[in-house]
């Protein structure tokens, strides 16, 4: 049997403002789980995109059309992924461009995180990757 205390007072609605003040506090930490997905994804992305980009070049046969065949690959490989940036910048390095040398590609992307500022993510973020592919011994042509 439960017995009523007499100097209890009524608690209904306490729940109701406990939500109201966690709420906040909540939706903070929601936020701040998002962001680091989208951080995590977006740094993934472009370590795909540098891979890719640097295979692109390695297949080409000469520094010209190796540069801008990475400069293609990065943005279509962007563009696959779902990755906005602000700035993308592609660095090619060709300086050891021979049959047994190997490609060096940077990819730099400033993405934005505004949306999820509230959480302390700043407004945007540089993300960089660096790939390097051998360029095959025995290729023809």
């Amino acid at each position: 049997m439960i017995r009523w205390r007499p100097g209890r007072r009524d608690e209904r609605g306490v729940s109701a403002i406990e939500l109201t003040l966690i709420a906040p506090v909540l939706m903070v930490v929601l936020l701040f789980v998002v962001g680091l997905g989208r951080m995590a994804h977006a740094r993934q992305q472009i370590e795909a995109v540098a891979a890719d980009s640097a295979r692109a070049a390695s297949l080409e046969r000469n520094t010209s059309q190796s540069a801008h065949a990475a400069e293609v690959a990065a943005t279509q490989s962007l563009g696959d992924a779902g990755v906005s940036c602000t700035n993308l910048n592609v660095d090619v390095d060709l300086s050891s461009y021979q049959p047994g040398g190997r490609v060096t590609v940077t990819v730099s992307c400033k993405t934005k995180l505004s949306d999820v500022a509230l959480a302390g993510f700043p407004g945007s973020r540089v993300f960089s990757a660096t790939s390097v592919v051998p360029i095959e011994t025995y290729r023809g042509g």
